[in-house]
C-alpha cells in the first residue's frame, strides 16, 4: 500500500440526486481509523480436487481404490466409499513452469506400497494403508517424464521392483530401467532411444514385455532371457510397426503358449503377447501373437508383407481407454459416447453399458477380473461388478450456491464432463450438481436445461452439438426456490452462411425451480423466455434473491430491472390446484425499473444499432433487510451506481464515476456500499462519501489504445459478502501477457479499513467464492482444480463443517508439521498483504503495517484449561450443556478437542464462578 495516497477529489453534483465521485489514484486511506490488531483468518487444506487422466488402482481384494489428484493420493473404500485417507505430495509450482503426477503404479512385490512419478522427474514411494512416504523422494536424471510401469523381475533369486520410466532429455527420449533399492538409485540402464516422443508404456507380468507408442509407431519390447542373474543383464528386443491411425490408448496381455501339435511344441515355449490399440478416429485394433508374426517379418523374402490386425470400429470419436479382460476374451473400450463396449473376440459381438454420466477416460480391470473401474470425464469414477454391471462404488469430486434450508450442502453448475464444450458465449453447463460438505461426495446431478449426453451429440459434419450455460443461480431466503439462467446461442459456423450475428439468435431463459422438501429435487415451475427482451433476447448480467421475501431480480443489457415475485396459478378465473389440494404458483414480473431516460423506443433500429456497438456489463444486490436495492450499469461510456428503494421501485440515490471497466460486483453491508470493477470501492451511503478506493488492476496512464492492450486482459474478479463478521472477500485473477501464469490472490476487507486482514495466493484460478451461510462465518472459494477452500476466522470453530481431515487432526498431523513444499503446493500465506494484492508504484511498507499482517499464519490458540487446584464438587446446570451441545447443528460443530476442553472447564470451575455465570 503506498504511503502517499492520493486523496480523492469531490465535484459537485451534476444533476439532482445524481453526483460525481472521481477516483484519482491507487488507494484513499481514512486518516480517522487507528492502528489494531488484525484478526486472525485462516485458510483450509483444499479438499476434493481434480481426477488426473490417470488410470486409478484397484487394490487386489477390491476393498480400495486410490485415485490419483492434482497434488494428492485418495484411498476410498470400495464397498461405501468413503474417503479413508488423503495423502498430500509436495507437488511444486512455478510461474514458468508446472509440475503435475504422471503415474501411479501398485508395487508387486508389496501391495501397500504405491509408485507415483511427477513430470518432472520426481519418485515417491507411498505406503497408501499409512500415508507414510511423501516427505522424501527420488529423482531421476530427465528434462521431461513421460510415462512409467513398474515389474517385479527375478534377478539373482530374488524379486524386486524395477521401473521402466520413458524420459526425454534433449532431442532424445528413451525407455530407461532403474535399479532402486533401499530408497536410493543404484543404476539405471537405457532399453531404448529414439527421436521422438515416448508415451503410454505399459508392460506384462513380471515384465516379460513392454509397450508403449510414439506418435503413430508401436513399440514392443520382449525380455531376452528370464535368468537374470544381475541388473546389468536385464535386455529386451525391441519391435516398432506402423498403425493406420493416431494412437490414443493402449493394452497388453501376455499368455502361455498352448500346444496344440507337435508342430508348435517344435516352435518353443515363447509367451504369446496380443496388444490392443484405441485411435484417434474410433477404431480398435487387435494384433494377437505378435513376436512371431514381427520376426517373420523381419526376413528379407517377407518385409513386402504387413500385419494384418482385427479391425472393431463402433466409436464416432477416438478411443480415451483400452483394456483386456482378464481371461482375454474381451476387450473393453470407452470413449466420448458414455457408454462402455465389451467386444467378444471370438464372434466379434458387442455388449454395451450405455447412459453414463459423462464420456470414459480410464478403465480398470481387477486382478480377480470381477470389478471394473471406470474414471469418467465428469471428474467421477465408479466401480462396477462384471457378474450384473451395476455400480457397487461411485465417487463425485468437483465442487457454487448454499442452500439457506440445508448449509451442509452447496450446489454449483456444471457440464457433461472435463472436455469442455462451448455454447457459443462461453463454457456449456447444463448441469447442476449438489455436493455434501461433510463427506465432500456428490448427492444429486440434475440437469437444468437441455442435454445431449447419450443421443446422437454430432451434426453430419462431425461437430459436437452445443449445450446451453447456466449462467447465473440463487436460492430464496428459505431454500424454498431456486432461480437460474441460462443461455444458448450457436457456434459461430453455423451462422457463417446466415444473415445476422449470432447474438441475434441467442435464447435466454429464467426458470424458477420448486426445492423439495424431503430429496431436495428440483421440479420447474416457470420458465421465462427472454426475460430482456429488446427486439431480440439480451443476456442478464445478474441475479439476486431477497434475502427478506420470495423475491427475485434480475438486470439485463436492455438496462431494465426485473422483479420477480411468485402469484397463484388460475384459468379462467378459477385457482388452480395440484393433487394434494394446495393451489399451484406460477412466477411473474411484479415491477420493471427502467434505468435509461430519453430512450428509443425498444427493438428500433436505431436502439439496436448503437448498443451493438456498447459494451455493456451491470451488477445488482439487496441489503440485508431487503428494504434497498442498488445496481451499478456500465454502457462502455460511463456507469452509475442506482440506490433503489425495493418496495416502490424508486430511484434514491444516482452516484456516478465509481466504475472503472467492466462492472464485476456490487453489495451492501450495513451502511457500506462495495463496489467491484477495475477498482475496489467502498462508499458510505449514509455519510455520502468514499471511504477507500484501491486499483485491482494496473493501467498505464496516457498511452494509447494499443499499448493499454499490452498490459493483459481485464482481471476476472469475485466479490462475496460475509454478514456475520462484517467483511467481504475479493478474489482477483490476472495474467501477464508474457507468461502462461494466473497469479490469483483471495483478500479479505472490512469496510471501515482500506488494509486488507488476509490475503492469500492460489495456484489455481478462482472460478467461485461463496459465504459459508447458515449462521458460519467465512467463506468457500472454488478453484479451477476443482478443489475447495474454507477461509474463516481463526477464532470461528462452527466453519469446522467445510474443513478437511487434515485441519481437524484427523490424520496425525498438526498445521505447524506442514512443510513448505506443500504450502508452495496449495498457495501461500503473504505477509505484505498490500503489495501481494494491490499493484502500487511505491513498494515500501513501514515496519508497523508488516507487523499488522503477521497474524496471516493461521495459528489457532487452544483455550487453556482454567480453576483452581482444590478440588469442589462438579455441579453443572443442564442448561450450561445443552447451550455447549446444542449450539450448532451436527455437521457445524465444534472440534472434539475443543468440545472436550469447554467440558472440562465446566467440570473443574469453581463453584462460586459458576454460581455467578448463571
Amino acid at each position: 500500500m503506498p504511503e502517499n495516497a492520493t486523496p480523492l477529489k469531490k465535484k459537485k453534483p451534476r444533476s439532482k440526486g445524481e453526483k460525481k465521485v472521481e477516483i484519482k489514484d491507487t488507494v484513499v486511506k481514512p486518516t480517522h481509523t487507528p492502528k489494531v490488531q488484525l484478526p486472525t483468518w485462516k485458510v483450509s487444506q483444499p479438499m476434493g480436487g481434480r481426477m488426473l487422466d490417470i488410470d486409478p488402482i484397484l487394490t487386489a481384494d477390491e476393498k480400495h481404490l486410490i485415485l490419483p489428484y492434482n497434488t494428492s493420493l485418495k484411498v476410498y473404500s470400495s464397498a461405501d466409499s468413503l474417503l479413508l485417507r488423503n495423502i498430500k505430495l509436495p507437488i511444486s509450482f512455478g510461474p514458468d513452469y508446472s509440475e503435475h503426477i504422471i503415474s501411479i503404479c501398485l508395487s508387486p512385490t508389496n501391495p501397500d506400497i504405491v509408485w507415483v512419478a511427477s513430470s518432472l522427474g520426481r519418485i515417491w514411494l507411498i505406503d497408501w494403508a499409512t500415508g507414510d512416504g511423501a516427505s522424501a523422494h527420488l529423482r531421476v536424471k530427465c528434462e521431461l517424464l513421460s510415462g512409467m510401469t513398474v515389474e517385479s523381475i527375478n534377478i539373482g533369486d530374488e524379486f524386486r521392483d524395477v521401473p521402466f520410466i520413458c524420459t526425454g532429455k534433449g532431442p532424445n527420449w528413451n525407455i530407461v530401467a532403474h535399479d532402486i533399492r533401499n530408497f536410493d538409485i543404484k543404476s539405471s540402464k537405457v532399453l531404448l532411444s529414439q527421436k521422438t516422443l515416448i508415451h503410454n508404456i505399459q508392460s506384462t507380468e513380471g515384465g516379460q514385455a513392454l509397450v508403449a507408442s510414439a506418435e503413430r509407431n508401436v513399440l514392443l519390447g520382449s525380455l531376452k532371457s528370464r535368468n537374470v542373474t544381475s541388473f546389468d543383464r536385464i535386455d529386451y528386443e525391441f519391435f516398432s510397426f506402423d498403425c493406420s491411425d493416431e494412437i490414443t490408448c493402449l493394452a497388453i496381455q501376455a499368455t502361455e503358449r498352448v500346444h496344440l501339435n507337435r508342430a508348435s511344441q517344435r516352435k518353443g515355449d515363447e509367451i504369446v503377447i496380443d496388444v490392443a490399440v484405441g485411435c484417434a478416429r474410433g477404431a480398435v485394433f487387435s494384433y494377437n501373437d505378435l513376436l512371431p508374426q514381427l520376426r517373420l517379418l523381419q526376413t528379407p523374402n517377407t518385409r513386402q508383407y504387413s500385419l494384418q490386425p482385427r479391425k472393431y470400429h463402433w466409436h464416432r470419436r477416438a478411443v480415451h481407454a483400452v483394456k483386456w479382460s482378464r481371461d482375454g476374451n474381451y476387450i473393453l473400450s470407452g470413449g466420448s459416447e458414455a457408454t462402455l463396449v465389451l467386444w467378444q473376440l471370438d464372434t466379434a459381438k458387442m455388449d454395451f453399458l450405455p447412459h453414463l454420466s459423462a464420456s470414459i477416460e480410464n478403465i480398470v480391470v481387477s486382478a480377480r477380473g470381477s470389478a471394473y473401474a471406470l474414471h469418467l470425464d465428469d471428474n467421477s469414477t465408479m466401480v462396477l461388478s462384471t457378474a450384473e454391471m451395476k455400480p457397487t462404488s461411485r465417487l463425485f469430486k468437483t465442487p457454487a450456491a448454499i442452500s439457506p434450508s440445508d448449509t451442509s450442502r452447496i450446489s454449483f453448475c456444471v457440464g457433461n464432463g472435463q472436455q469442455i464444450g462451448y455454447s457459443g458465449s462461453g463454457p456449456s453447463t447444463p448441469l447442476i450438481q449438489t455436493l455434501d460438505l461433510n463427506t465432500i461426495q456428490s448427492i444429486s446431478k440434475q440437469a437444468l436445461t437441455r442435454t445431449n449426453p447419450t443421443d446422437v451429440n454430432t451434426t453430419t459434419k462431425g461437430h459436437a452439438i452445443t449445450e446451453p450455460r447456466i449462467t447465473e443461480m440463487a436460492y430464496s431466503r428459505d431454500g424454498r426456490w431456486l432461480a437460474t439462467i441460462d443461455e444458448w446461442q450457436p457456434p459461430l459456423r453455423d451462422v457463417d452462411a446466415l444473415e445476422g450475428a449470432a447474438s441475434e439468435r441467442r435464447e435466454v431463459y429464467l426458470k424458477f425451480w420448486a426445492v423439495s422438501q424431503e430429496d431436495h429435487s428440483l421440479e420447474l415451475i416457470s420458465r421465462i423466455n427472454a426475460p430482456h427482451y429488446s427486439g431480440q433476447s439480451e443476456p442478464v448480467f445478474d441475479l439476486a434473491a431477497d434475502p427478506s421475501s420470495h423475491r427475485f431480480a434480475t438486470i439485463g443489457k436492455d438496462g431494465v430491472i426485473r422483479l420477480w415475485k411468485p402469484a397463484v396459478r388460475k384459468r379462467d378465473g378459477i385457482v388452480v390446484k395440484s393433487q394434494a389440494g394446495l393451489p399451484l404458483q406460477s412466477w411473474v414480473c411484479a415491477q420493471a425499473i427502467h434505468l435509461r431516460e430519453k430512450e428509443v423506443a425498444d427493438g428500433s433500429d436505431a436502439t439496436m444499432a448503437v448498443r451493438s456497438h456498447l459494451h455493456e456489463s451491470g451488477a445488482l444486490s439487496f441489503s440485508e433487510d431487503g428494504s434497498t436495492l442498488v445496481c451499478a450499469f456500465g454502457d462502455g461510456r460511463e456507469s452509475i451506481v442506482h440506490v433503489i428503494d425495493a418496495e416502490s421501485g424508486k430511484i434514491r440515490a444516482s452516484l456516478n464515476g465509481l466504475c472503472q471497466g467492466d462492472i464485476q460486483g456490487v453489495g451492501l453491508l450495513s451502511s457500506s456500499l462495495i463496489l467491484v470493477s477495475d477498482d475496489l470501492v467502498v462508499y458510505d451511503l449514509v455519510l455520502d462519501e468514499l471511504r477507500y478506493g484501491i486499483q485491482l488492476r494496473k493501467v498505464k496512464k496516457g498511452g494509447d489504445e494499443q499499448q493499454q492492450r499490452k498490459l493483459g486482459p481485464s482481471v476476472l474478479t469475485h466479490l462475496a459478502l460475509d454478514h456475520q463478521t462484517a467483511s467481504f472477500a475479493v478474489a482477483v485473477s490476472r495474467r501477464k501477457l508474457e507468461s502462461l501464469s494466473v497469479r490469483t490472490e483471495l483478500a479479505v476487507f472490512r469496510p471501515d479499513r482500506s488494509e486488507p486482514e488476509f490475503v492469500r495466493s492460489f495456484h489455481d484460478p478462482i472460478t467461485a467464492v461463496v459465504p459459508s451461510g447458515g449462521g458460519s462465518s467465512g467463506f468457500l472459494v472454488l478453484d479451477a482444480a476443482a478443489q475447495l477452500w474454507s477461509v474463516a476466522q481463526g477464532a470461528e470453530t462452527r466453519s469446522a463443517f467445510a474443513q478437511s481431515l487434515a485441519d481437524l487432526d484427523l490424520l496425525g498431523g498438526g498445521e505447524e508439521e506442514e512443510s513448505a513444499a506443500e504450502i508452495a503446493s496449495h498457495g501461500e500465506v503473504v505477509e505484505d498483504t498490500s503489495i501481494a494484492f494491490i499493484e502500487a508504484d511505491n513498494e515500501d511498507e513501514d515496519e508497523d503495517e508488516e507487523a499488522g499482517s503477521e497474524g496471516d499464519e493461521m495459528d489457532v490458540d487452544v483455550p487453556a484449561v482454567g480453576g483452581d487446584d482444590d478440588v469442589y464438587p462438579a455441579v453443572v446446570p443442564p442448561q450450561r450443556l445443552a447451550e455447549l451441545f446444542d449450539a450448532a447443528p451436527a455437521f457445524a460443530m465444534p472440534p472434539i478437542e475443543d468440545i472436550f476442553y469447554q467440558v472440562t472447564k465446566l467440570f473443574s470451575t469453581n463453584p462460586n464462578t459458576a454460581a455467578a455465570a448463571r
